[in-house]
């Protein structure tokens, strides 16, 4: 068996925790247009089902494939325009 080697404090290796600073500000990762956008894929999907209890053959498969394949993924990719912008702490630190 290999032999295992304990690292010292202040090395390089990490222990895997991460330690919690003061400074940093939690941002929620959804805001409220996700939240809509995310009500709008899921009704998609809803009125696919609808559709699809009154035998619709064309409109229940395009309402769900857009809900399913295109709304869900675009919430989850999308970020707003506040999120790409950084942290405060990005912008202060790049202040003269």
């Amino acid at each position: 068996m290999a032999k295992r080697t304990r690292s010292e404090p202040g090395s390089s290796r990490s222990s895997g925790r991460r330690r919690a600073t003061g400074t940093q500000t939690h941002v929620p990762p959804f805001r409220g247009s996700h939240y809509r956008l995310l009500g709008a894929a899921l009704g998609a999907i809803l009125l696919g089902f609808v559709a699809l209890a009154y035998e619709s053959i064309t409109l229940a498969p395009l309402l769900m494939v857009s809900g399913y394949c295109v709304g869900i993924p675009l919430v989850l990719t999308w970020r707003s325009k506040s999120a790409r912008t950084g942290s405060a702490n990005d912008r202060e630190s790049r202040q003269p």
